[in-house]
C-alpha cells in the first residue's frame, strides 16, 4: 500500500477500480445463472484462505484482494438468492453509502451529523404520511430491527409502568408484561429479558392456522398473565411475520389496546413496504391507530444493511425513554431536541443512516417502490400456485407477502423423515450453489422458506428451484428405502 494513507491520487485510483471490479460483480450475478450463489466452503477452510499471511499478504494488490473477497461472498444480487430477509441493495444507496463510510459522520448530536439529521426529518415526515399520523408523531432511526423494537419496547415499559421503572428497576409487584404473538420475530422475546423482565413477561398469545394472532385469544391471555401478578402494558403485533409473511388484524388489536391502556407495537420490519401500494395497503389497515412501528429499509426497501426507522405516533413519548443526561453531548436547557437523536435511542454513535433511506426515496421515488412491492407479492401468490401443481410438495400458507414456505412431502411418511429430507434438500442445494434457501420449523414441521426479495428473481427461477428440490427429495426418499 502506499506509504502516504490519505494520498487522494491513490484513493482515485483504487476507486475506480472498486467500482468497476463491483460493476462487473452486477453483470455476472444478473447474467449467469450458473453462478453459485454461494460458493460453499466449510469455515476451518476459508479461515486458512483470509489468513493474513495468505494472498500475498501486505504485498497483494488491492484490486486482487477484492476480487478474492467477492468471490467467496453470498451473491445477494443473484436471481436466485431467496433466502433471508436481507436485500440487495440499490446501487445508488450502496454507492452514497460508500461516500458516508469515508465521510463519517457520526448522528449522536447534529454538529456531528447535521445533512443526516436533516434528511432523516424528512424520511421521517414522509413516513407520517403514509402511515397516517398526526403532526405530534416522531420518529427515530436505528441500526437494525432488534435495536428497534428495543426502543419501541423501551418507551412502552417507560411510558405504561406506574412508576418510574428506568430510575428504580423493576419493582416485584404488577411487574410489567408484554403480550407477543406465538409467531413473533425472536428479537421481541430476547428483549423482553434484555430490559430485565424475564421469561415470564413474554405472554404467548396462540395464532390459528395462517400463523396470524388470535386476537380473540387477547382477553384470556391477559387475565392468565393478571392471575400470575403481572401487569401487562403492551402489545406486540406483526406486519408482516417473520416465518411466514403474515399479517396480523392490527384494527382488532388496537381496540383491545384501547379498551385496557396498553401500548400497542406492530413489528413491521419486513412488510411496511405496503404503504406504497394501493392494491396491498389494505394489509395494514388501522395502522395509523399504533404507538409505534419498526420499519427495516435493508428489507424491502432495498438499502444496505442495517437501516431502520421507529415511527411513533405521540413524538414526546419517545425522548421519555431515557432519562439520563450526558453533559458533554447535550445542553440542558435544550426541550425534546429532534436533532439530537442519541437521547432517543440505546445507541451513541450512529451511522448516516438517514442519508441511505433518503437517497433510495429521492432517486427511485414512490413509484418504484409500489412496482417493485407489489411485483414482489404477486410473485409470491405465482409461486404459491406453481407449488400446488406438484403432488409430492406442501405449501406451508397462502402467502400474503413475498415470503413463501413449502416443503417436500409425498404421503405416506411421518414428519420426522420428511423433516430430515428437507433439511438434507437445503443442504443439498446450499452446497452446490445452484440458489441460496432457509428452513423454518412450522407447529413441528421443516419447510423450505423463500423471501422473494430480489427484484431480478422471476418465475422460471422459481420454477427450477421446485424442479430441483423435487429431484433431490425423491433421491433422498430412495436412500431411505
Amino acid at each position: 500500500m502506499t506509504e502516504h494513507p490519505f494520498n487522494p491520487e491513490s484513493f482515485r485510483t483504487e476507486g475506480h477500480k472498486v467500482v468497476d471490479i463491483l460493476a462487473d460483480y452486477l453483470h455476472r450475478t444478473s447474467e449467469d445463472n450458473q453462478m453459485p450463489v454461494l460458493p460453499w466452503t466449510e469455515p476451518d477452510e476459508l479461515t486458512e484462505i483470509f489468513a493474513f499471511d495468505n494472498g500475498e499478504g501486505a504485498m497483494e494488490p488491492f484490486e486482487k484482494y477484492l476480487k478474492r473477497i467477492i468471490d467467496k461472498y453470498i451473491k445477494l444480487h443473484h436471481p436466485r438468492y431467496i433466502g433471508h430477509q436481507v436485500t440487495s441493495p440499490l446501487p445508488l444507496a450502496a454507492l452514497v453509502q460508500f461516500c458516508t463510510s469515508l465521510l463519517n459522520n457520526g448522528a449522536a448530536i447534529f454538529e456531528m451529523g447535521p445533512v443526516n439529521m436533516a434528511m432523516e426529518r424528512n424520511v421521517i415526515r414522509k413516513f407520517k404520511s403514509l402511515i397516517g399520523y398526526s403532526q405530534g408523531s416522531d420518529g427515530i432511526f436505528t441500526h437494525g430491527g432488534s435495536a428497534g423494537n428495543l426502543t419501541a419496547m423501551l418507551a412502552a415499559r417507560q411510558n405504561k409502568t406506574v412508576y418510574n421503572i428506568w430510575e428504580e428497576g423493576v419493582k416485584p409487584v404488577e411487574k410489567p408484561a408484554f403480550l407477543v404473538s406465538e409467531s413473533s420475530h425472536y428479537s421481541i422475546g430476547r428483549n423482553i429479558r434484555i430490559i430485565g423482565l424475564g421469561e415470564e413477561s413474554a405472554v404467548k398469545v396462540p395464532v390459528d392456522g395462517n400463523f396470524r394472532l388470535r386476537t380473540d385469544l387477547l382477553e384470556k391471555s391477559i387475565k392468565n398473565a393478571e392471575d400470575k401478578g403481572l401487569k401487562v402494558i403492551s402489545l406486540i403485533a406483526s406486519s408482516c411475520s417473520t416465518a411466514t409473511g403474515t399479517y396480523d388484524n392490527i384494527n382488532e388489536a388496537a381496540d383491545f389496546c384501547e379498551k385496557y391502556g396498553l401500548w400497542l407495537h406492530v413489528d413491521g420490519a419486513h412488510g411496511m413496504g405496503v404503504l406504497f401500494s394501493d392494491r396491498y395497503r389494505n394489509l395494514v389497515n388501522g395502522i395509523e391507530r399504533v404507538d409505534s412501528i419498526v420499519i427495516d429499509f435493508h428489507k424491502m426497501f432495498l438499502v444496505p444493511a442495517l437501516n431502520t426507522l421507529v415511527m411513533f405516533k405521540n413524538g414526546e413519548r419517545s425522548f421519555e425513554t431515557f432519562a439520563q443526561k450526558a453533559t458533554y453531548l447535550f445542553n440542558n436547557s435544550q426541550v425534546n431536541p429532534w436533532f439530537n437523536s442519541a437521547v432517543r435511542t440505546i445507541e451513541c454513535t450512529k451511522s448516516a443512516l438517514g442519508i441511505i433511506a433518503y437517497t433510495a426515496l429521492k432517486y427511485y421515488g414512490d413509484n418504484y417502490f409500489k412496482e417493485y412491492i407489489e411485483a414482489s407479492y404477486d410473485l409470491a401468490t405465482t409461486f404459491a400456485g406453481m407449488i400446488g401443481s406438484y403432488t409430492d410438495l406442501e405449501l406451508a400458507v397462502k402467502p400474503e407477502a413475498n415470503i413463501v414456505c413449502f416443503r417436500y412431502a409425498p404421503e405416506g411418511y411421518n414428519d420426522d423423515i420428511l423433516n430430515k429430507i428437507n433439511a438434507s434438500i437445503r443442504d443439498i442445494i446450499i452446497k452446490e450453489g445452484s440458489f441460496y434457501i432457509v428452513q423454518v420449523e412450522l407447529e413441528g414441521k421443516l419447510f423450505i422458506r423463500n423471501t422473494l426479495i430480489n427484484p431480478l428473481t422471476t418465475a422460471s427461477d422459481l420454477s427450477a428451484l421446485l424442479q430441483r428440490v423435487n429431484i433431490i427429495g425423491n433421491e433422498q426418499l430412495e436412500q431411505i428405502l
